[in-house]
C-alpha cells in the first residue's frame, strides 16, 4: 500500500488521494472475502480453512473480470421472467387446444415469448 506522502509526491490531489485509498481498501476487502470463499470451497469438512496462493489469484481474477461488465437492468430481468411465464402458458394452452380458449392463448403467448426471446438474443449478440 502506498503511503499518503508517496501519493502526494505523485501528484494526487486531496480528492484523488481519498478516492484512491477508498478504492484500495474496498478492493482489499472484496479480495479477502472472495479468497476466503475459494478457501472454504476447497477445504475438507474435518480440516481448517487454508487460503492458498491459488485461492487469492482466483479471487483477483474474478474481481478483475467483473469490472466494466454491464449489470442486468430490472427491465431485462422482468422480460426474461415474462419469457418463461409465456412459454409455460403456451405449453399449457397447447395441452388444452381442444377448448375454445386454447388456440388463441397458445398463439398469443407463443408469439410474444418468441419476440422476447428474439430481442434478448439479438441484444446479447450485439454486445
Amino acid at each position: 500500500m502506498k503511503s499518503t506522502q508517496e501519493l502526494e509526491q505523485d501528484g494526487f490531489t486531496a480528492s484523488g488521494l481519498a478516492r484512491y485509498q477508498g478504492t484500495v481498501e474496498a478492493y482489499a476487502d472484496t479480495l479477502h472475502i472472495k479468497a476466503i470463499t475459494y478457501g472454504d470451497a476447497d477445504k475438507a469438512p474435518d480440516l481448517p480453512r487454508e487460503v492458498t496462493h491459488d485461492h487469492v489469484r482466483a479471487a483477483a481474477h474474478l474481481i478483475a473480470n467483473s469490472y466494466g461488465k454491464d449489470k442486468a437492468s430490472s427491465w431485462w430481468v422482468v422480460s426474461q421472467v415474462a419469457e418463461y411465464i409465456l412459454t409455460a402458458t403456451s405449453a399449457f394452452a397447447l395441452g388444452n387446444i381442444d377448448k375454445n380458449w386454447g388456440t388463441p392463448v397458445f398463439v398469443i403467448s407463443a408469439v410474444i415469448a418468441g419476440i422476447l426471446i428474439a430481442v434478448r438474443l439479438s441484444k446479447s449478440k450485439s454486445k
